[in-house]
């Protein structure tokens, strides 16, 4: 995935990264690629050492990394139930 794609798996990324920590990714989770979330992609690659993905884009290479290191849940929202505010 790459700046300008939308969809589900855009947020997942998103909670993907979050999940790292707010440091790296403090947005939405809204399913659009900006450039905020290839700045973390980016920021990712360099802080986790991963090669052959093209600089900011979610590759192969980076989403294996990244789905070993996290579930892709949103942990804010609770477990797919919690649509109010707590």
């Amino acid at each position: 995935m790459r700046p300008g794609d939308r969809g589900p798996q855009v947020a997942e990324l998103q909670n993907r990264l979050r999940e790292i920590g707010r440091w790296l990714y403090s947005g939405p989770s809204d399913g659009d690629y900006t450039d905020r979330v290839a700045y973390s992609v980016a920021y990712y690659q360099s802080y986790m050492g991963v090669h052959g993905d093209p600089t900011g884009v979610y590759g192969p290479n980076t989403r294996k990394l990244l789905e070993a290191q996290t579930s892709g849940r949103d942990r804010d929202h609770g477990r797919g139930h919690g649509r109010g505010h707590r």
